[in-house]
């Protein structure tokens, strides 16, 4: 893999942090997702599911890169049902996802607060810069409580007419526990711009429940 040019400021760290992305072949991590769609002249639909992500066996590809597949399946009422498969693997510098065919370059390390990267560098969707904006922070979900985590911003963009925001948190020796996004347009009619009420769009809080292996 190529490695990337980041910016940053150059607080000393006693490792590169790999803890925020563990990867190890029986563990999982079981999510609940609260998901509202918008659409023009029609009320909110809500939905909430659970995911749950499983890492399976390793193996060494062409390169030599320990690779991990994942499998992610999804429960909306008693069942589960498998949803998808995925790839992840890590390297001294950045650590890798592979959803729904797309690569992303998820952590840079080590990891520091300001520290910035290409995380579409290696996909199709243009270039986007992710940030990490906290770093060892302690966070408590509910009822789980995490001594150290990151923040890392993946998009923020923000106008009268539309709200484009996307940010993962980390924990240490868990991986992900949170995720927020949002992609909305909003009214832009004379009577309404600026009041931030929404035409269509989506918005997604994925949050950590359970974990182990």
């Amino acid at each position: 893999m190529l490695l990337i040019a980041c910016e940053g400021n150059d607080s000393p760290r006693p490792d590169p942090g790999y803890e925020y992305f563990p990867l190890e072949t029986g563990t999982f991590r079981e999510y609940e997702v609260t998901e509202t769609r918008y659409a023009l002249a029609q009320p909110a639909q809500t939905r909430t599911y659970r995911i749950r992500e499983t890492i399976g066996l390793k193996y060494t590809d062409a390169s030599g890169q320990d690779v991990y597949p994942f499998e992610r399946s999804v429960r909306e009422g008693k069942a589960w049902r498998v949803d998808s498969v995925g790839l992840a693997w890590r390297t001294a510098d950045q650590a890798f996802r592979t959803e729904n065919g797309r690569t992303f370059i998820k952590i840079q390390f080590p990891v520091r607060e300001s520290l910035r990267w290409n995380g579409n560098l290696y996909n199709t969707l243009g270039k986007q810069i992710f940030e990490i904006n906290a770093v060892d922070r302690p966070l408590m979900l509910d009822s789980l409580a995490f001594a150290r985590t990151i923040t890392v911003v993946q998009q923020n963009d923000s106008t009268l007419l539309s709200l484009r925001k996307s940010q993962e948190t980390y924990a240490g020796n868990i991986g992900l526990i949170k995720r927020e996004q949002t992609s909305v347009q909003y009214c832009g009619t004379p009577d309404c711009l600026g009041k931030g009420i929404i035409d269509y769009g989506f918005t997604k809080t994925t949050l950590l429940k359970n974990y182990g292996r």
